[in-house]
């Protein structure tokens, strides 16, 4: 292994942590809600044993480590983008029309994100780390846009989220808000200034996230819901005109805060 002991302990706090969350989300019973995100917290506790395995027998910088890391990467990117959808259906499922409008478009963005990056690595030396590159920088942009978004459309219509999906939610936009700005403008301008601070954030900003899952089940989950009790069929008709003007304003909105 050709890990400082810094490197070391480090790895072994994120090891903890992960576990941890793995730990509560099992005795939670997470799996019944975030399925996918369960599977994702336990391929995170399996990566690093794989990791650390590989590592101590062939060494770091060897082949075999890169395939096993880049191989490891695409697997957990390829979860992460499922574990976005899977909250947005969680938070959204409940009205039916809604979801059946954001489904598709998710759907989607995650066949284009995923077309785009094989297209665009095809002609890397080592087409596997380019594709989980490409594919990552595009989900992170993804989730961003996404978390905004849906922050804004929650808030505006009174969509009510459970504490332990706000949490989630939060460690994967955090996460992926710290890469987004790192790969966009962040990483050469602040190399260039030799601030070390932002590249202790940017390698910190992964075991950030799992503290916030770790919050997010430390408490048992709340209890179901009941589905929001919706409108007649023949109340659309007469409210649409009012719908109509309040999708207006937030588009108006939404354009202003871009601007």
């Amino acid at each position: 292994m050709d890990f400082s002991l810094f490197e070391s302990v480090r790895w072994a706090i994120t090891v903890l942590i992960e576990v941890m969350v793995l730990v509560l989300a099992l005795r939670h019973r997470l799996f019944e809600r975030l399925p996918f995100f369960t599977v994702y917290v336990c391929i995170l506790v399996v990566n690093e044993g794989i990791l650390w395995v590989t590592y101590s027998l062939t060494g770091i910088s060897s082949h075999a480590s890169f395939y096993v890391y880049w191989t490891m990467q695409a697997i957990q990117v390829s979860i992460r983008g499922i574990v976005v959808y899977e909250i947005c259906r969680e938070i959204l499922s409940p009205y039916a029309g809604v979801w059946k409008l954001c489904r598709p478009l998710l759907i989607g963005l995650g066949l284009i994100l995923a077309g785009s990056a094989v297209a665009t690595a095809r002609r890397r030396i080592h087409p596997i780390s380019a594709t989980t590159l490409m594919a990552e920088r595009g989900l992170e942009l993804m989730v961003v846009a996404i978390l905004v978004l849906g922050l804004v459309f929650c808030r505006y219509y009174g969509v009510r989220i459970d504490r332990y999906l706000a949490w989630v939610a939060l460690g994967l936009g955090f996460y992926s808000a710290v890469q987004v700005a790192n790969d966009t403008f962040l990483s050469e301008w602040l190399t260039r200034a030799r601030f070390p601070i932002w590249e202790d954030l940017r390698n910190a900003s992964f075991n950030i996230a799992t503290i916030f899952w770790l919050v997010a089940l430390w408490k048992p989950l709340p209890a179901r819901q009941p589905a929001p009790v919706l409108l007649a069929p023949g109340e659309y008709g007469r409210l649409a005109p009012q719908m109509t003007l309040r999708l207006r304003e937030l588009n108006t909105r939404l354009l202003e805060i871009w601007k």
